[in-house]
């Protein structure tokens, strides 16, 4: 295994921040899973300040938020007009309309867990406090004690 740092070709595209690349031998291509990578990500940065992004593919209805709009209008329409067979039309209009769906690309942050020890005493589970200690240790049993405290200083 080996890893070499360069500067992107292209300028600086991201503004600010670092964009890490991956590429995977054949063999590794279970890693190349949307649910595998966040798994991964979430295990070696769970404790870690800094948020990380996966982008990911989202399945969106395109025509339901315009539906919304037109659903008020009719509402609307229908306060005014007491008719019951304007019930039966949007059944009618309703079946007719299928909404379509979009795929969108959105990044999503993995690590959404604040870190143990900016979190108060009251609000992190012993859970927590073991799978914090195996984290750091590198050790796969429970930790034998812990504490918890605050502590300012300059």
């Amino acid at each position: 295994a080996s890893f070499t740092v360069v500067d992107d070709p292209r300028g600086n595209t991201l503004g600010r921040g670092s964009r890490v690349t991956l590429h995977l031998k054949e063999d590794a291509h279970d890693y190349l899973s949307e649910d595998k990578l966040k798994e991964s990500a979430k295990k070696y940065s769970q404790f870690i300040q800094f948020p990380i992004y996966v982008k990911v593919k989202k399945e969106v209805d395109v025509e339901a938020e315009e539906d919304d709009d037109d659903d008020d209008k009719e509402h609307e329409e229908e306060k005014k007009d007491d008719v019951e067979t304007k019930d039966e039309e949007e059944k009618d209009e309703e079946e007719e309309k299928k909404p379509k769906k979009k795929t969108v690309f959105e990044w999503e942050q993995v690590n959404t867990q604040k870190a143990i020890w900016l979190r108060a005493k009251e609000d992190v589970t012993e859970e927590e406090y073991n799978e914090f200690y195996k984290s750091i240790s590198k050790d796969y049993l429970d930790p034998l004690a812990y504490t918890h405290f605050n502590a300012e200083g300059e």
